[in-house]
Order: C-alpha cells, then structure tokens, then sequence
C-alpha cells in the first residue's frame, strides 16, 4: 500500500503520530463521504443564514409599508394629521419611484414565463409610467405617498370617496350621472347631474378604483374588487361591435340629448387601457381596448386634435386632453404587448396633438384656449343666471394643454410649461363658493389637471399647490350620513356630472402622489 503511494509521488512522513491508525485503516471514500459531508453542512449553513438574512431584510421593508386606513364614517378626515412636506435632497425624483416588479404570467399567455420589470413596460416617449398598481398595489413603491405629500388624512378621503361610490353603484355595475343609486333610507339624496354621461362617470369611477390598487381580480379591499368586476362587465356590454368605422369600438352609441358623448368614449379607452395593464387580462380586455383605441386614432382630425364626433373638422382643447391621456394609457398597452398597435400609428395623434395645444396657446400670455388662442374656456351658459357665477380666471384649459404637454414628451423647462404653470400657480385651489357679486373658484375639474400638471412640474411650486389642494378638498368633503364621503355638486361643471363625478374626479385627484411618476428633463 505505503509502495503504491510512493509510486503515486506521495513522500511518507516519519513523524507521524502513533494514534493515527485508525485513519489509515479506514477506507477512503468514507473519508472522501464525511469530508463532502462536513463541506455540504457548512455551504449548506452559509446558505441558510443568507436566507433568513434575506427573510429578515424582507420582514424589515413590511414594517415600512403604507396600510390602507380603516373606514369610519363618524370620523372627520383630518387634515391636521398630514405630516410636514419635507425639502427633499437634491436626487432625481424618478429614481424614488422605481416600480416593483410583476411577478404573475400575463392572461392568456400560459407559455410566457417572462415576466418583465414593470419600468420597462411602462417607460415610453412620455417619459412617465402610464398606469401599474395604485398606492397598496405598489406602483411606486414604499412611500411614495408620504414623500410627495399625501397623508393619512387624503387616504382617508380617497377611501371614503369610494366607499360612497360603492355604495352608489347600480347592481348592473354602473353609476349614472343622472338618478344615480340611492340606498335605502338616501331616497332624499341630491346630486343628480345631466343625463346621458353614464358611461363617462362609470369610466371616472372606475379610474378612481384603479389608482387605489384594485382591479377586477385583485386588491386590498375584496368588496372593491367586485365593484369593479362589475363595472367591467358593464362596460364591456356598452361597447359597439360593427363593420362601419364612425361606430366600431366605440364605448356608447352617440347620443341625441348631448353633443359631448365622445367625453364618454375618451374616459371610458382611459380606464379600459388602464385596468388591462394592471390585470394583464389580455382574454377578456385586449380587443376591447384595442377596438377602442383605434376609434380614437380614427376619430382624430388629421394632424390636429378631437371635438365632439368623428373627424368633425373642429377641435377644443377639452376633448383633446382626454384623448391623449387615453392614448398614451393605450400605448403603453401596445408597448406590452397587449394590443395590436404599431408604435408608429400613435405618434400622428400627439403630434396633431401637441400642434394643437400650440395652436390654441396665446404668444402674447401663455393662457391655453378652449377653441381659440387665450380664449377664457367654455360655459354652461344656459344653465346658470347672468351673471355667469363662476370665475374665468382659472385656466382650466392651460391646466389640460400643460399637462398633455408633458405627457407627449415636451421638456418641462420649455418657455410654453413655465409660462403655464405660473398661470396655474396665480389661481392655486381654493374652496370660495359664490357670494354677492363674488364669483365661484370651485373647480375639480381644474384641479384635477392642475394638480396633475403640477405634480410634473414639482418643487417648491408643487408643494404650495398642493397644500391649497387638500385644504380645498379633504375640508370639503361631506362627512355622516348618506353622502358621506361624497363631494357636493358645485363648481362650474359639478351640475353637469353630478355628485358621482365630483366624487370619482376628487378621489382621483388625491390619488396623485402614487399615480404617474414624476417626469425627468
């Protein structure tokens, strides 16, 4: 044996202790077994204390996250609660909102085990993320909400907001703006708006549900989700089917009551897009939306913008904003993968788009106009007493065209962004209802693109504003009985929608910490 180790090059020791018989009678590969033994046991120990590393650091980000607050209709959302906005280092906003990422299989793709990180799915020429979770479904994150000047008192007002909307909900899944559900013992509720928007206050509300992390499968709240599954279902059921392309794809038949009903469709391809990206239910939402989102690109005045019909020849800057946000929700839609659409078909829509907002946008002051340069916007002039109650100084349409802007790619340290948003910041969010000769400053729908707008533009600017913003609402909210959680009617176009409306586009407007992410220059 000793000859054969010799031969092997091995030299023999003549040191050796006396008490190591029992190695050298001991057959090698049970030597060779135990010392792979000891080596497994001690890998096998590194391994399993990275794991519990691992476990702990996960439990740690838990700790850390924002819980959805309990509702309690006997409790007045308290603004005071809101914690101070801090001055933020100088660090690039968009790498705080980093998405998580999808960790499921698409519908209807049980061969796709890809699942790709939801930046790169949302990432496109806006520069922002165009829809993912709300603020529970982590679209952004842990924190976002508290770092960009949420609260748990605008939680509470988002929460109570659908709460109300839940409850107002007709069984067949959608909400009407006009002789909407009334509870029992809310028979003598108010808030009834203008007939013939059911599909575009469906669509409102249902963006509302969405930015709060719920879709028609999944969610914090299990009641939310059958809201939604509900109105979904409506939805669908509200769609054309045909071979004439004025009707195919579009959301509602046009109606002979309103001009406006294109609102409806806009709204309506905006939720849709968005609940597919968020369910990634490609069975039953992709050739909806896809359906959808070709009536829009058809309907588009060739290189300009959107009115009330289908390449009508006229444009306003009302109509067209809600077309880009659903385009750009749709877009991203193909980008994924979920739809049909070639990148290249989108960009006539915000080119036309971009030179409309240009078109209708005063050299002279930077005020966007509803249908002409700086013109003050439309009014429901048939429907107040003279004198016309609400203010014209706000600038709902500078609101749309600064908004859009940036969301079509425009850089926002251009002269056209920084003339509007100092036009925004002259008349900030302020609950003063009409008084004597004093006129109305309530206008969500105002706030809602100002406060989206702003958001972009962030800073100091976006601090102030959105300040004025949850005095404004999470004062004003109704708080106890049947319209708990609810938005009254008021501001310039609140007797138009109605109290669902007011409701969903408040809801929406609170949910702008954790919607879209912030876009970089």
């Amino acid at each position: 044996m000793n000859e054969e180790f010799h031969d092997d090059g091995y030299e023999e020791f003549d040191d050796e202790p006396a008490n190591t018989g029992w190695l050298t009678n001991t057959p090698y590969w049970l030597i060779s077994a135990v010392a792979h033994g000891i080596l497994l046991f001690l890998l096998g120990g590194i391994v399993i204390l990275e794991v519990r590393e691992e476990k702990e650091e996960r439990r740690t980000v838990v700790k850390q996250e924002v819980k959805p607050p309990k509702y309690d209709p006997t409790k007045k959302r308290d603004i005071e609660r809101k914690p101070e906005i801090l001055e933020k280092k100088k660090t690039d906003p968009i790498k705080l909102l980093k998405p998580d990422k999808i960790t499921r299989t698409p519908r209807g793709e049980k061969k796709n085990k890809t699942n790709k990180n939801i930046k790169n799915q949302l990432n496109d020429a806006f520069g922002l993320t165009g829809a993912g979770a709300g603020a529970y479904g982590n679209r952004f994150g842990k924190g976002s909400l508290s770092r960009e000047g949420g609260s748990e008192a605008t939680e509470s007002a988002v929460l109570a907001a659908l709460m109300w909307l839940k409850r107002h909900q007709h069984p067949d899944g959608h909400w009407s703006s006009n002789g909407f559900l009334r509870p029992d013992g809310c028979d003598k509720e108010d808030g009834d708006g203008f007939e013939g928007y059911d599909v575009g206050c469906t669509a409102l509300a249902m963006l509302a549900y969405l930015g709060f992390g719920h879709t028609h499968e999944s969610g914090e709240f299990p009641e939310f989700v059958v809201v939604m599954r509900k109105a979904m279902n409506w939805m669908l059921d509200q769609q054309v089917k045909g071979v004439d392309p004025k009707l195919n794809g579009l959301f509602g038949l046009p109606l002979e009551e309103t001009d406006e009903w294109i609102y409806n469709h806009s709204i309506a391809t905006m939720a849709m897009s968005e609940l597919l990206l968020m369910s990634h239910d490609k069975i039953k939402l992709s050739k909806p939306v896809e359906n959808a989102t070709k009536w829009c690109l058809r309907a588009q005045n060739p290189g300009y913008g959107w009115k009330y019909g289908y390449q009508v020849g006229h444009n306003d800057t009302s109509v067209t904003g809600w077309m880009v946000l659903a385009l750009k929700t749709s877009k991203v839609c193909a980008q994924s993968r979920y739809i049909k659409i070639r990148k290249k078909d989108f960009d006539p829509a915000f080119e036309g788009a971009l030179k409309w907002f240009a078109s209708c946008t005063s050299p002279r002051n930077g005020i966007c106009g509803y249908e002409n340069a700086g013109d003050p916007g439309s009014q429901l002039q048939k429907h107040y007493p003279e004198p016309y109650p609400y203010s014209k100084d706000l600038s709902c349409m500078t609101a749309v065209g600064v908004l859009c802007r940036i969301f079509a790619g425009e850089k926002t340290n251009t002269d056209a962004i920084k003339q509007g948003t100092s036009i925004l910041m002259d008349q900030i969010p302020n609950w003063r209802p009409q008084q004597g000769k004093r006129k109305s400053k309530i206008n969500l729908y105002y706030w809602y693109y100002a406060t989206y707008a702003m958001f972009q533009i962030g800073g100091s600017k976006w601090r102030e504003w959105n300040e004025a913003m949850i005095e404004a609402l999470v004062r004003n909210q109704r708080v106890g009985g049947c319209e708990d959680g609810s938005w009254d009617p008021v501001g310039e176009w609140g007797i138009a929608g109605g109290r669902v409306y007011n409701t969903a586009i408040g809801a929406m407007t609170l949910e702008v910490y954790y919607r879209f992410a912030r876009a970089s220059n």
